[in-house]
């Protein structure tokens, strides 16, 4: 660790900051006041975990040769150990990378490696090294050993001529020297063992007896270390020099990844209409949501049948619907009740943002959304359930998502597609560590992300198109430009026809959209979105508060050329004559009119005997039902009454559609636990470099 502390304190600020900055599991609060403490938090086994999950293959490969030499190497003698050229420029890039991340640092005339142990107990199949195994043996054998080394062991504690010995061993020629007088067969059977896979000398060989060399004349030269329960292992350094050639696997050069040509302007034309389809399909899921609570799975999750009611209901294809959902939850546009699955007051900001920012949003919460909806099958049970989230799966698809599309980017040209069949060997050597975490289910998540890209616009006939380029090259402005390209302003005028449909072309503003949805019935949320007036949708824009004249003023407001269909300014007319020629008044409840007659049939209607109306007098009947019910009950019999407040004036009947409250902050309970803070790494760099002795 002190050597690392003395590296750190070389670093400038800015290689300080960038450290810092990639390794953010090491500012954790409080934040370390010492190139001391930072040494020790980099140090940790987690810690350097987590940096290995940043390299590629060949630097990996690089780590593990690195561990395998220990402390004090020279890069001349780890080009050899991989079979590369001393200056190779892609191992050059390889150690530099791992001196980035701190993974390795300059000690002496070499580097410092020993460190790297806990992530590679047997690094390139090796055993322990030398200092460990006669860390086991006495003065007397180690003075022994010294000797037939040509070390001097007078005046050395143990820890020093251990030290001593595992040097002298870690030097290939002295090794070869010592063996060279050996008999042909002692020479083959030190080769033989030196090529063994560490394994063995675990627990299972402690248990059960492991194959050893049998040759005293190796054991008495401290090439062979047998244990007292008779278990022989060969030191690491020894083994390393017998071993022929290059022993260590160097991949620098990545998998091809072949392309095709495609046609730009078709690939920007399929990504714009995508991204269209995304937000049509996600506001017609969400009107399907605000009738009411979607019932939940008592063991968590959205259950098919649910699934395919919404299907149903949206107008939308299955794998839509599966990955709007999905969307919808992991942007806490939707939230889980004890009645089911509802809406949240989020969803209603998000609605009245333009289309470019809702696409901004949603792909920004699809790339940490912890379910791959379109993965094929791998035919278990929780495979066909929606919302059904796991941890472990949310870390490996945050990452692979944004590797992925960064990788696409990376090296397909524009103009040119690729396959995901094509990929997953590259992803591999790109990042072996999260690959590897995704095991089996590797080839199912890169298939089920590439369908999610091309359903969101960022991939378009397997090519990268310019709103994904944007995304992941950091420039947000750009993005928010190829957003708007794909998804041009909302529009704010409606064409009304003849046979009282209302028809959009491109998506309508928020103002409209909500007028439309208060005043006539949706058709159609995709392509051309259309709606319906009818009598009842009318109505129920009257019960919502607007007056004939201000409904009539409004539409024309927002119709095309302000002109509005004769057929539609009867229906407005007609149902403003009939409208609220009976009045209810929640009186346990009142029906009032001046029409006596109207009365006399409304009492005597057999439809209404369910109300038990009564005549208090000849402009007044009594219901036994509450207001809401006896409103209900004039409607479905074919009247237009007018709720009243208990003052006479209009009852305000807001939509039946539900929210839920936006979801808690960190401040909303004393019960919740607070999330980790993560110091700044500019700061920090700052503290640490300013705190040094000068």
């Amino acid at each position: 660790m002190q050597s690392l502390a003395v590296f750190l304190r070389t670093l400038t600020e800015a290689q300080l900051t960038s450290l810092v900055a990639t390794r953010r599991d090491v500012t954790l609060e409080p934040a370390p006041q010492t190139t001391e403490q930072l040494a020790a938090r980099l140090l940790h086994p987690a810690s350097m975990a987590a940096a290995c999950a940043l390299l590629t293959l060949p630097q990996l490969q690089v780590g593990e040769a690195a561990s395998a030499l220990g402390d004090g190497w020279s890069s001349a003698r780890l080009a050899t150990l991989v079979g590369a050229p001393e200056d190779d420029a892609d191992l050059a890039a390889a150690l530099r990378r791992l001196t980035e991340l701190a993974l390795i640092w300059p000690l002496d005339d070499g580097f410092a490696a020993s460190h790297l142990e806990p992530l590679w107990p047997h690094p390139l199949d090796l055993g322990p090294g030398a200092a460990e195994l006669f860390a086991t043996r006495n003065m007397t054998e180690l003075r022994r050993l010294a000797k037939s080394y040509g070390i001097a062991a007078a005046g050395r504690s143990k820890d020093e001529l251990i030290a001593a010995l595992a040097g002298w061993l870690a030097v290939p020629e002295n090794v070869r020297r010592l063996v060279a007088p050996a008999s042909a067969d002692v020479r083959r059977r030190l080769t033989m063992l030196a090529i063994e896979p560490a394994q063995p000398y675990g627990m299972p060989g402690m248990m059960f007896g492991a194959p050893g060399v049998g040759v005293p004349w190796a054991v008495e030269r401290g090439l062979v270390v047998r244990s007292d329960w008779g278990v022989e292992q060969m030191p690491r350094e020894v083994a390393l020099a017998l071993r022929e050639g290059a022993v260590g696997a160097f991949d620098p050069q990545p998998p091809a990844v072949p392309t095709t040509p495609v046609d730009t302007a078709d690939t920007e034309r399929e990504a714009a209409a995508a991204a269209a389809e995304a937000l049509a399909a996600l506001t017609a899921i969400a009107g399907t949501m605000s009738d009411g609570p979607v019932p939940l799975l008592k063991t968590g999750g959205l259950g098919v049948r649910e699934l395919r009611r919404i299907v149903k209901s949206s107008g939308q294809d299955e794998d839509r619907t599966r990955l709007t959902v999905e969307l919808l939850a992991a942007g806490g546009l939707t939230e889980a009740s004890e009645a089911g699955l509802i809406l949240t007051r989020g969803y209603d900001e998000f609605a009245a943002t333009e289309p470019a920012d809702q696409l901004l949003e949603i792909v920004n919460d699809w790339l940490t959304m912890p379910a791959c909806p379109l993965a094929p099958s791998d035919s278990t049970a929780v495979s066909s359930r929606v919302l059904y989230w796991d941890e472990g799966e949310e870390m490996i698809l945050t990452g692979l998502r944004i590797m992925m599309l960064r990788a696409l980017v990376g090296i397909v040209p524009e103009g040119h597609a690729t396959d995901p069949e094509l990929l997953t060997e590259r992803l591999a050597w790109q990042s072996p560590i999260l690959t590897g975490q995704a095991e089996e289910d590797l080839y199912r998540y890169v298939t089920g992300i590439w369908r999610e890209a091309h359903q969101l616009g960022l991939l378009a006939h397997g090519a990268p198109t310019g709103f994904c380029r944007a995304m992941f090259t950091g420039d947000s402005d750009a993005a928010h430009r190829q957003a708007q390209a794909m998804l041009p302003r909302t529009r704010d005028t409606v064409l009304l026809q003849n046979d009282l449909t209302a028809v959009v072309t491109g998506t309508p503003s928020a103002d409209l959209l909500a007028l439309l949805d208060r005043v006539a019935t949706p058709e159609s949320r995709s392509g051309a979105w259309t709606w319906r007036f009818s009598p009842a949708s009318v109505r129920g824009a009257l019960d919502a508060g607007h007056t004939p004249a201000d409904l009539l003023a409004r539409i024309t407001a927002v119709a095309d050329g302000n002109r509005v269909p004769q057929t539609l300014t009867y229906l407005i007319s007609d149902l403003a004559r009939r409208y609220g020629r009976v009045q209810v008044r929640p009186v346990g409840c009142c029906l009032c009119s001046d029409d006596e007659a109207l009365l006399s049939e409304l009492l005597h209607t057999r439809s209404l005997q369910a109300l038990h109306l009564v005549r208090l007098a000849p402009t007044v009947l009594a219901s036994a039902q509450p207001q809401a019910e006896t409103l209900a009950a004039l409607r479905a019999a074919g009247h237009a009454p007018a709720g009243l407040r208990i003052d006479g004036r209009p009852a305000i009947e807001e939509p039946s559609g539900r929210r839920a409250a936006a979801p808690p902050t960190e401040t909303d309970g004393d019960d919740l636990i607070p999330l980790p803070r993560l110091s700044n790494p500019a700061d920090l760099a700052r503290a640490l470099h300013d705190g040094r002795p000068h």
